[in-house]
């Protein structure tokens, strides 16, 4: 079942969006993927040294009637420099009603779904292995002062041994600097394994990054 799958829109950066999620069983044999619209993707972040210094990034396409992408915007994500952040993912499909949370359904079928999260620019290749949340391929930039940032996951799911999800990751900062954030959704039904390839993005987006 297939209910609608959004044009690729580009703003402030590449955003790619096809947000699908399968709404069949995880123990289904190739399942159809049925899409589901993101229409808000947000990443809230909470200081480790300090509860109340709070902050927040998000990514809104805009819809439609016929669920074809207008227009998005988002916003940018700003840090304090030294500093290690819990991170929590919040997903939302706005023309339900009532609206409807789409990082819920992503936890439900978490042996699916994969985040990956790529800072740039970097100076240096990332290390890529299934436990890493970056982005193989990733430019190197050797002329440019990288964004100090880092990130792991610390979610896992049910898979046999268990996978890492990255609905929840804690973000480490460094020295001031800017860049940007690159955050993709991978979709891998009964092909995840902790890699970046298998499957499909069912969302690829990049926010402007300052760590000061």
């Amino acid at each position: 079942m297939i209910k609608r799958k959004h044009a690729v829109y580009a703003l402030l950066g590449t955003a790619l969006f096809y947000a699908s999620c399968s709404s069949k069983s995880e123990q289904a044999v190739a399942p159809n993927i049925a899409n589901e619209t993101i229409t808000q993707a947000s990443l809230k972040f909470t200081n480790q040294a300090n509860v109340t210094d709070t902050t927040s990034c998000t990514y809104t396409f805009h819809v439609d009637n016929n669920g074809n992408v207008t227009s998005v915007d988002s916003t940018t994500l700003t840090l304090k420099a030294n500093s290690k952040y819990n991170a929590v993912v919040y997903m939302l499909d706005q023309t339900q009603s009532p609206v409807f949370v789409v990082s819920n359904e992503i936890k439900d079928r978490e042996n699916y779904h994969l985040f990956f999260y790529q800072p740039t620019p970097i100076n240096a290749a990332p290390v890529i292995s299934n436990t890493s949340p970056y982005i193989p391929g990733t430019p190197v930039n050797t002329s440019a002062a990288p964004l100090n940032l880092a990130i792991q996951r610390t979610d896992l799911d049910t898979n046999n041994p268990p996978l890492q999800i990255g609905l929840t990751t804690v973000f480490t900062t460094g020295a001031a600097s800017t860049g940007n954030l690159r955050w993709v959704l991978r979709h891998q039904p009964n092909a995840k394994n902790g890699t970046y390839y298998p499957g499909s993005s069912d969302l690829d987006v990049n926010f402007v990054t300052v760590i000061k």
